[in-house]
C-alpha cells in the first residue's frame, strides 16, 4: 500500500503530464489495478503509426517501475507481438532488463551495489521513467516483435 506521500506525488505528476513536450507523444491512463500505476500508449518516432501499450507500476514510487507491454487487443502482458525490439526488452521473457526497471533490478541485482547502474535518487518517478521509455523507443526502436 502506498504512503499518502507517494499517493499525492503520483496524482500530482499524473496530472501534470501535460506539461512535458513529450507527452504530446503519450495517451497516459491510470492504471485501476494497482494504486501507483498507469498504461501509456507510446510509439517510436523512428515509426510513429506503430503503437504500443506500455503498463507501469510501482510496488513503491520512489525505486524502479515495473514495465510490461500489453496487447492493445486483449490487454495480456504475455503476448510477445505487442512488445518492440529495443535494447534490453526480452519480448519472449515479457521483461525489460534496463536499468530504471524492477525487472532489470530482479534479473541484476548487482546494479543496486553499481556506482554507474544503481537506480538514483529522483523526484518526479512518473516522468523519469517515462522518459527513459520513450528516450529507450526513440534511440533503439528496430520493429515489433515477430514482424
Amino acid at each position: 500500500m502506498p504512503t499518502e506521500f507517494e499517493s499525492m506525488l503520483f496524482e500530482e505528476e499524473l496530472a501534470s503530464l501535460d506539461s512535458l513536450p513529450e507527452a504530446r507523444r503519450w495517451t497516459v491512463e491510470r492504471d485501476k489495478e494497482v494504486p501507483l500505476g498507469i498504461t501509456a500508449l507510446i510509439h517510436s518516432i523512428k515509426d510513429p503509426a506503430e503503437l504500443y501499450l506500455a503498463r507501469l507500476r510501482w510496488p513503491d514510487y520512489f525505486k524502479p517501475v515495473s514495465l510490461k507491454f500489453l496487447s492493445r487487443k486483449t490487454g495480456s502482458d504475455t503476448d510477445p507481438t505487442a512488445w518492440p525490439i529495443v535494447r534490453g526488452f526480452r519480448p519472449t521473457s515479457f521483461d525489460t532488463c534496463v536499468s530504471y526497471t524492477l525487472e532489470g533490478y530482479t534479473l541484476h541485482p548487482e546494479w543496486s551495489n553499481s556506482p554507474s547502474a544503481a537506480f538514483p535518487k529522483i523526484e518526479r518517478p512518473m516522468q523519469y521513467a517515462l522518459l527513459k521509455l520513450q528516450s529507450e523507443m526513440d534511440l533503439y526502436y528496430e520493429r515489433r516483435w515477430g514482424t
